[in-house]
């Protein structure tokens, strides 16, 4: 399926006010981790949003000229999607070691 650069621009916008409500909402102290995770978040939407730019702007020139070949960018939504992969991996790693140490306290 060819994503077209709206649906790049989309997916950025959605992941920017996933980062930024994950920000907003990690006000506390204890809620470091959150603050870093939306942080890592937040510029790979920007980058979602800038290859969303970029994808618009080289298929106009591509369809200005008539340039014959692929208009479709092979390595881009790979990069974004193994980006977005990584950071929910560290994430969850993060999170399923704090459930494993985690103490209960007897009252």
């Amino acid at each position: 399926i060819r994503e077209g650069p709206l649906h790049w621009l989309h997916a950025g916008i959605t992941l920017y006010t996933i980062s930024s409500g994950i920000l907003v909402f990690s006000a506390e102290d204890d809620a470091s981790w959150a603050q870093w995770y939306a942080m890592a978040l937040l510029p790979i939407s920007l980058g979602f949003c800038m290859y969303a730019l970029h994808v618009f702007l080289w298929r106009a020139d591509r369809i200005k000229t008539r340039i014959p070949g692929r208009w479709d960018d092979q390595r881009g939504p790979f990069i974004l999607g193994g980006l977005i992969v990584l950071v929910l991996t560290i994430n969850f790693i993060t999170k399923l070691k704090q459930i494993v140490t985690y103490e209960t306290v007897e009252l």
